[in-house]
């Protein structure tokens, strides 16, 4: 009788490992129970060690090259804590295009619109990659933010 119980639980050891396995194979980051139950705190699936500050703000695409807080970190682009109102070219330790040295002044409002808007036209030569945002709302409430960005 004692062999006999054996064979159930052997039985159902063998079926679980290999629907693990087979979960496992499915999803490997997250291993067996992720498709079954998933968990509570992955809201969202970032590829972010750390989600940037200003990801859910009007800066979010933004925040993957330029980092938002004071102090905060030099990323790709420099920082955007009070861009509003700050000299051209004026971050320390980043490697500025030469147009952009050479612009001088300060950044108002309406030429960051019209950088943003499309930052070749304004400032030929810009290193800036970005072709341009031309929705005038999202422009509009992403100067918005960036204007609260100061002491």
């Amino acid at each position: 009788m004692h062999e006999h119980l054996w064979r159930p639980i052997w039985a159902i050891a063998v079926a679980f490992l290999v629907l693990g396995g087979t979960l496992w194979v499915i999803d490997p980051l997250n291993g067996l129970f992720s498709l079954l139950a998933p968990a509570a705190s992955a809201k969202h699936a970032y590829r972010y060690p750390a989600i940037p500050v200003g990801l859910d703000s009007p800066a979010g695409q933004c925040v993957v090259c330029h980092s938002i807080e004071k102090h905060g970190p030099l990323r790709v682009a420099p920082n955007l804590w009070g861009i509003v109102g700050a000299p051209k070219a004026g971050s320390k330790g980043y490697g500025y295009s030469h147009a952009l040295l050479e612009a001088g002044g300060v950044w108002t409002e309406q030429e960051l619109n019209d950088y943003l808007t499309a930052p070749d036209k304004f400032l030929p030569g810009t290193k800036k990659t970005l072709l341009g945002l031309p929705n005038a709302v999202e422009r509009a409430k992403l100067i918005e933010f960036l204007a609260t960005l100061k002491d």
